[in-house]
């Protein structure tokens, strides 16, 4: 019987209340799903993704694409089907749906989420000193 080779995922589990940092998470799910688009040379509202410092200070929206515990950011709105609307042209998008030809699988949307509402850190070490750890009720 043919057994299909197992893919390897696309970034480690996140177990319950684990903040995943940007170096260990974030970053394998932007080089899949982002920076094709969204780098120097293509057409993306000047929103680049290929770093760490790109991605929070880039854009010609920069102020709202990504902020700390905000659940308003637009990447956030837009990686959850919610398109950004022009607030001077409100039947226009200003941001579109990302990404604009697939829907991410519910634990990328959740791996970003739980990264943006918990700080954005950057590394393993950053995010590990920002997770709880699950109470574990003592057996009697």
């Amino acid at each position: 019987r043919f057994e299909p080779p197992q893919l390897k995922p696309l970034f480690p589990a996140l177990a319950d209340g684990e903040v995943p940092s940007y170096d260990v998470h974030i970053q394998p799910i932007v080089k899949r799903y982002c920076i094709s688009c969204h780098r120097e040379g293509k057409e993306n509202n000047n929103y680049w993704m290929t770093s760490y410092e790109e991605i929070l200070t880039t854009g010609d929206n920069k102020a709202n694409n990504v902020i700390a515990g905000d659940e308003n950011s637009y990447l956030l709105q837009v990686i959850q089907e919610h398109p950004i609307m022009n607030p001077e042209k409100p039947d226009e998008e200003l941001i579109g749906v990302m990404p604009p030809t697939s829907v991410l699988k519910p634990n990328v949307v959740d791996a970003l989420t739980r990264w943006i509402m918990n700080g954005m850190p950057q590394t393993a070490a950053e995010a590990g000193a920002l997770s709880t750890t699950p109470a574990v009720t003592p057996t009697p």
